[in-house]
């Protein structure tokens, strides 16, 4: 009855002007309101009944009149929408009309979402910065600042920014930490997950951790063919992550086999399909919300599945004796801690296996091609580790493997160039903020970009975009360098840091100490280092198309 007696209403006035209206209506309300972009559609398919039953019940039009003209109200309704909306972000009644950035930016946040999609984002926003200075208007309402100094205020302090709605990645079944806007709501979660990243519980990690390294040891082997006898060491390492994230996670309860069976699973392609897909929509909140109803392809899924049903195996088969994360978000070892519903437990079991997996891995395959690519610093850690280690069968000494400088210096360099990361988003709070003495208005959405920050001569001097771990030891690179630590941005900091930095540190040195302790490796005749270094993508997860084809002899 409703919509005939709004069908009624709307032939009683020139429905061209009432379209008008409407939109202009809907974009203010919008404007002052965000609503859903799947609660957006609802409302126009809403709007295209009205306007059909007013020609067809109301005034006896046919069929195919009625639809046109429905068709034609909700198309004028949507265009006033959006020719408003362009005008208003490109006027200078804009919140942010001060800042610069390219006129597309400024309109539509689906080039921000291309972009991303090309994998080319850290680059492109790199450039941004190069063309239009410290601050740049990357999106409607979104601002990418190149600034150290911002770093504090929008991630690191104690009124550090709320994450935004790109955080809410459509219709998600449950609620896991990493998806968590509010910083109240994500520091009650956070006591579930801290007690399994605490020094004495990364320490009993590592049995889990040798017996995994080991096996990655004796695939390497299995997996030479070619006539060079060369391994995709990308993908080994790949397998390596997922295996032991899976038994760091579940415990015995893990089924990941991914060295064994060659990710006959498609696990990795799953997690990473995932994470693209949430990275891109991130930059369009309101699309996401309406492509998420639609099917999605199986192995988008297969990581997801899987991970519900670790869970449940292990809730169901408590471990004896043996740690693992999963003791910690179900409970077992604080029995007085509120448990969390199953729905949440799925989903930060996936968090656990995609975010333990997906970093660690792919800052492994950046520090080995950086290794092969420069001799000197191979051959000079790898003396480093054999004069640590003189048998190189024994298991690894952590204090010792923790104390060796270059190695660290490695690994800080392989995190500072090997995580082309986006600037994480936030949202300026009522009232807004200075950040580094620019005000930013409320609700504007506002990042760091880490790729930028850690190539910026500012922050790293001489050559920052090179490959040089000696600017982390005593002296650097003489005098006048420079090496901020702080400036490694990979691990975020603050109320939203990664808990899980030091377990992934570890992995990392054990794997690279081990590999060089155990083989000698070069780089594959055929193996081209521009078609490797153009093949890397990131969406928040790093994909490499062009495979790191590495000889590996083992030492005698």
């Amino acid at each position: 009855m409703a919509f005939v007696a709004a069908s009624q209403q709307l032939s009683a006035f020139n429905p061209r002007v009432v379209a008008t209206l409407g939109g202009l209506i809907s974009t203010v309300y919008v404007h002052k309101s965000p609503i859903r972009g799947d609660v957006a559609l609802v409302w126009e398919v809403a709007l295209a009944a009205t306007a059909y039953i007013s020609k067809h019940s109301v005034e006896g039009c046919s069929a195919f009149a009625s639809m046109a003209f429905a068709l034609s109200f909700v198309l004028i309704h949507i265009g006033t929408i959006a020719l408003a909306t362009v005008l208003y972000r490109i006027s200078p009644f804009h919140p942010l009309a001060k800042f610069p950035g390219p006129l597309i930016n400024k309109v539509t946040s689906l080039r921000l979402a291309h972009v991303v999609w090309t994998g080319k984002r850290h680059l492109y926003i790199y450039g941004l910065h190069e063309k239009y200075g410290k601050v740049v208007r990357t999106g409607p309402n979104t601002l990418s600042f190149n600034s150290h100094a911002a770093v504090n205020p929008v991630y690191a302090c104690a009124n550090a920014f709320s994450k935004g709605d790109a955080y809410v990645p459509g219709k998600i079944d449950g609620s896991g930490l990493f998806f968590i806007q509010s910083k109240d709501e994500h520091n009650a979660r956070r006591r579930h997950w801290a007690p399994a990243f605490t020094p004495s519980t990364i320490a009993s990690f590592k049995p889990v951790v040798e017996k995994r390294t080991d096996q990655l040891m004796e695939c390497v082997l299995e997996r030479r063919e070619g006539p060079h006898g060369a391994i995709d060491l990308s993908e080994i390492i790949q397998h390596w992550s997922y295996d032991t994230m899976g038994d760091l996670t579940f415990g015995g309860a893990n089924r990941l086999e991914l060295m064994k069976d060659r990710d006959a699973g498609h696990y990795v392609e799953s997690g990473q399909l995932a994470t693209i897909a949430f990275e891109c929509f991130g930059e369009v909140p309101a699309l996401f919300n309406i492509l998420c109803y639609l099917p999605v392809t199986k192995t988008i899924t297969l990581l997801e599945k899987l991970a519900g049903k670790l869970i449940d195996v292990r809730q169901q088969n408590p471990p004896v004796g043996q740690t693992d994360i999963a003791s910690f978000l179900l409970g077992e070892n604080d029995v007085r801690r509120p448990q969390l519903n199953q729905k949440d437990l799925r989903i930060d079991a996936l968090f656990a296996i995609q975010a333990g997996s997906d970093t660690t891995a792919g800052v492994l395959i950046y520090l080995f091609y950086f290794l092969l690519t420069q001799k000197d610093a191979y051959n000079r850690l790898r003396e480093e580790l054999d004069n640590a280690f003189p048998d190189p069968e024994a298991p690894l000494d952590l204090e010792t493997l923790n104390s060796l400088p270059y190695l660290s210096a490695v690994l800080d360099e392989s995190l500072r160039l090997g995580t082309p990361f986006p600037g994480l988003p936030r949202v300026a709070p009522l009232g807004g903020a200075m950040v580094d003495n620019v005000y930013i208005p409320e609700g504007a959405i506002v990042g760091v970009p880490a790729y930028t920050q850690q190539v910026h001569p500012d922050n790293f001097w001489p050559a920052p975009k090179s490959f040089l771990p000696e600017r982390w030891l005593p002296g650097g690179l003489g005098p006048g360098s420079i090496a901020r630590k702080s400036a490694i941005m990979c691990f975020s900091s603050g109320p939203f840091g990664c808990l899980g930095k030091q377990l992934a540190l570890q992995e990392m040195r054990v794997v690279t100490a081990k590999m060089l302790l155990t083989y000698d490796l070069y780089l594959a005749p055929d193996f081209d280092s521009k078609k490797f270094v153009d093949g890397v993508k990131n969406m928040r997860t790093t994909v490499f198309d062009y495979p790191l084809s590495v000889i590996a002899n083992r030492r005698n």
